[in-house]
C-alpha cells in the first residue's frame, strides 16, 4: 500500500496570523486618505454599510429563491459605490494594522470582502460576459437541430437516461457548445489580473493566500495528497459501481456515465413529500441543537420556489432563513440534512463582530454541514429512518459512498487546475490538456477531446473548490472522531464550530477534536468502511397480492334451465 501523505497545514493558519487585506501602492499611486482614529472612524462606517450591503443581497436572494421574480441580488451594489473604491480598501487596511484581536481579525476580513468588490468592479464587463454566456449555454437534444436544453438540465438528463449511447451524444452535444467559452474565460483571467495590479493587490495568487489564510504551495500539497490517498479506495468504489449501477467495466466508463453511476433513485420511495426536515429536526435535537423558534422556515410547496433547500444566513445569528420545497426523495432528504445543519448552525454563531460571523471560507462551517450530509449513506442512520434492508441497503451505502470520494476528488482536481494554469501557457489548448488531465485523474473515467473543451465551463476567477474540498476532509475527520452512530448523542464540539461562524478556519476546527492537521487519511479511511459494508439481513419480502380483489380469467356461465 502507497504511503499516504498527511498534510500538516501551519498553525499559523488560524486567527492571529490571518493579515490584512491591503496592497502595496503603486508607484505614483495615491497614499491612504486616513490615518489614526480617522481611519479607525471611517473603517467603522465601511463595516457598517458593507452589511447593510450583505443585508440587501440577502432579501434580495430570499425574494428571488422563494417567489421566482425580483431583482438580482448583485443590484443592491449599485447603492454602495464607496465599498467599491480604492481608498477604501486603503483605510480598512490602515486601520486592521493599528488593531488588535478581534478587531484586527474582522477588518482583515474585510478588507479582503472589499477588494474582491472592487476587482469585480474593475474587471466587470468581462466577469458579466462570461457569465452571461455560461447561464445562457444551450444545447440540441440527439437528433435535433433546434438547441432547447440548458447547461443545468445536463445532470438531470444523464442521469435519467438509461443507454449509454444517447448519454454520450447529450454529453457531447453541451461539450461542443461549452468550447465557444474559451476566449471568454481568457479574457475574464486577464481582465481580473490587470485589476488586481491596477489596485495594488500584488498578484492573484497573493490574493487567494489572503482570502484562505493558506500558502497556495500548501493548498496544492493539500489537493495531491486527497487525491493519492483515496486513489485505491476510489478505484475500487468506481469499479464496483460501475458494474452495479451501469453493467459496464470501469475501463469503459466516460464523462456521461458519471451522473448515473451514483444514481440513488431506488430510495426514494422511502423518503416520502413532508418528512425531510422532520427528520433533520429529529437529528440536530438529538445532537444537542434543536432548531431555534427564531430560524425562519419557509415550507410551503410552491412551484415558483427554488427546488432545492436553501439555508441563507442573512444577518446571522438573529436572522437567519431555510427555504424548503417538500417534494420528497433521497436526495431532498440529503439536501435537507446539508442546509437544516448550516440553517441552525448560523443560529449559534457567537462571535464579537459580524465580519467574523459572515465573512471568511467558511471550511469549519461547511464540514459540519457535509458531516450531516453524510448521514444519508450511513448504514446505521439508513436502518433507522428507512425500511431498506439487504442488497438495496447495501447498494445504497456503496453508491453514496462513491459519491462522497469523487467530489472530494473532484474539488482536489478543480484546486490543482486553477493553481496549474496560471503557471503554464495561457492558450485554451493548453488549458483543455491539463483539465482533461487532472478530471480523468480524480474521477476515473475517460474525457474525449470535446469533454477536455469544457474547461472554460468550470474555470474560477477565484477558487472555490478550496472550501469543497477542505470540508470533505475535515467532515471525515470528524466523523472518525466521533465514532459509530455519532449522531445519536449531544457533541459540544460541534457547537463550537457553529460559534465561529465562517471566519473559524479548518485547521482551529481540528483543533478542537485535539487534531493538529488535515489528514485526507480519514476520507480514505471512512470510504473503505461503507464500501466494505454488507447489510445483515435479508430485504423485506414483497406484499403478497390480495387475490380477494382479482377478477378471474373466465366469464360466469349462466345455468341452463
Amino acid at each position: 500500500m502507497p504511503v499516504l501523505i498527511v498534510l500538516m497545514l501551519a498553525l499559523g493558519c488560524g486567527h492571529a496570523s490571518r493579515a490584512p487585506a491591503g496592497r502595496r501602492p503603486p508607484p505614483n499611486g495615491p497614499s491612504p486618505r486616513a490615518s489614526g482614529s480617522d481611519a479607525s472612524a471611517t473603517a467603522a462606517q465601511l463595516s457598517e454599510e458593507t452589511r447593510a450591503l450583505l443585508r440587501a443581497e440577502g432579501d434580495l436572494l430570499w425574494t428571488r429563491w422563494t417567489t421566482g421574480s425580483g431583482p438580482l441580488p448583485a443590484s443592491a451594489l449599485a447603492e454602495h459605490p464607496r465599498l467599491l473604491q480604492r481608498e477604501s480598501i486603503d483605510t480598512v487596511s490602515a486601520a486592521a494594522a493599528r488593531s488588535s484581536g478581534s478587531d484586527a481579525v474582522a477588518l482583515g476580513l474585510l478588507s479582503q470582502q472589499l477588494a474582491t468588490l472592487a476587482v469585480s468592479r474593475e474587471a466587470g464587463a468581462e466577469i458579466d460576459a462570461l457569465e452571461r454566456a455560461r447561464s445562457q449555454l444551450a444545447f440540441p437534444a440527439p437528433g435535433e437541430t433546434r438547441a432547447t436544453l440548458g447547461e443545468r438540465d445536463l445532470d438531470r438528463l444523464l442521469r435519467d437516461e438509461p443507454k449509454a449511447q444517447k448519454r454520450a451524444a447529450l454529453a457531447q452535444a453541451e461539450a461542443k457548445v461549452a468550447q465557444t467559452l474559451a476566449p471568454l474565460a481568457i479574457a475574464r483571467d486577464a481582465a481580473v489580473d490587470k485589476a488586481i495590479a491596477a489596485l495594488g493587490l500584488q498578484s492573484w495568487a497573493a490574493v487567494q493566500e489572503r482570502a484562505y489564510g493558506i500558502p497556495l504551495a500548501d493548498l496544492a500539497r493539500l489537493a495531491e495528497s486527497t487525491l493519492d490517498a483515496t486513489e485505491r479506495v476510489g478505484a475500487r468504489a468506481v469499479s464496483t459501481a460501475s458494474v452495479r449501477n451501469l453493467g459496464i467495466t470501469a475501463d469503459r466508463l466516460r464523462r456521461a456515465d458519471l451522473p448515473r453511476l451514483a444514481r440513488t433513485a431506488l430510495a426514494d420511495p422511502q423518503f416520502t413529500p413532508g418528512k425531510a426536515w422532520p427528520t433533520v429536526r429529529d437529528v440536530l435535537a438529538l445532537v444537542g441543537a434543536p432548531p431555534p423558534p427564531g430560524l425562519r422556515v419557509d415550507a410551503e410547496p410552491s412551484p415558483s420556489k427554488g427546488a432545492r433547500p436553501l439555508a441563507l444566513l442573512v444577518d446571522p445569528p438573529a436572522d437567519v432563513r431555510l427555504s424548503l420545497r417538500p417534494a420528497g426523495g433521497f436526495e431532498e432528504q440529503r439536501a435537507t440534512l446539508h442546509e437544516g445543519a448550516r440553517a441552525v448552525g448560523g443560529t449559534l454563531i457567537d462571535v464579537p463582530r459580524w465580519e467574523l460571523a459572515q465573512l471568511g471560507d467558511g471550511c469549519a462551517a461547511e464540514a459540519v454541514a457535509l458531516l450531516f450530509e453524510s448521514l444519508a449513506g450511513h448504514p446505521e442512520w439508513l436502518r433507522a429512518t428507512t425500511q431498506l434492508r439487504g442488497e438495496p441497503l447495501d447498494d445504497m451505502v456503496h453508491t453514496e459512498a462513491t459519491r462522497r470520494l469523487l467530489a472530494a476528488r473532484r474539488a482536489a482536481a478543480l484546486v490543482l487546475f486553477e493553481i496549474r494554469r496560471r503557471e503554464g501557457p495561457g492558450t485554451p489548448e493548453a488549458q483543455a490538456a491539463l483539465y482533461r488531465g487532472l478530471l480523468q485523474r480524480a474521477l476515473f473515467v475517460v474525457l474525449s477531446d470535446d469533454d477536455a473543451g469544457r474547461w472554460a465551463l468550470e474555470a474560477e476567477s477565484s477558487m472555490r473548490s478550496v472550501t469543497p474540498l477542505v470540508a470533505a476532509v475535515l467532515a471525515a475527520q470528524l466523523e472518525q472522531s466521533f465514532g459509530a452512530s455519532w449522531w445519536t448523542t449531544p457533541r459540544p464540539v460541534l457547537k463550537q464550530i457553529w460559534a465561529g461562524g465562517r471566519s473559524l478556519r479548518a485547521v482551529e476546527a481540528a483543533r478542537a477534536l485535539g487534531l493538529t492537521q488535515l489528514d485526507p487519511a480519514a476520507l480514505a479511511a471512512v470510504a473503505d468502511e461503507r464500501l466494505h459494508y454488507s447489510a445483515p439481513d435479508a430485504p423485506p419480502a414483497p406484499p403478497k397480492p390480495d387475490y380477494k380483489y382479482m377478477q378471474g380469467d373466465k366469464k360466469k356461465r349462466r345455468k341452463r334451465r
